[in-house]
């Protein structure tokens, strides 16, 4: 698990100051690339070959508000492997607590086929 921190800024929030609904999976994806990084896969590389990772399916959960400025902290971590495809779990929090749970399916694909996750990314799961 690793977790992603950044403040809340104006371009996060809709007019009453809460962080937009979409932009939820703005600070997941930020987290994601992240994720990747720091456990040394390198998306871009693999984007530049051809091979993407694709969101098949989002599940989200909003249980309170993220404001203006507030500090958020995104956890994520691996929680379900198949053979093309893996789901990520995003918590983002505040002081320590859970304001949405994101869950986000991704499949891996090159030519516009689903092909088999590497080695390095199926070890990711059980970290």
């Amino acid at each position: 698990m690793i977790s992603y921190k950044t403040r809340i800024y104006y371009d996060d929030t809709d007019a009453g100051g809460v962080v937009y609904y979409a932009n939820y999976l703005k600070l997941c994806e930020r987290a994601k690339q992240e994720f990747f990084l720091q456990n040394g896969i390198d998306l871009f590389k693999l984007h530049n070959e051809g091979v993407l990772l694709v969101v098949s399916r989002v599940n989200a959960y909003f249980k309170k508000p993220i404001y203006l400025g507030e500090y958020v902290e995104v956890d994520v971590e691996v929680s379900e492997v198949k053979n093309a495809s893996l789901t990520l779990k995003f918590n983002l929090l505040v002081n320590k607590e859970i304001r949405a749970t994101v869950d986000i399916l991704s499949a891996l694909i090159k030519d516009s086929k689903p092909i088999k996750l590497p080695q390095s990314i199926r070890q990711l799961y059980g970290k």
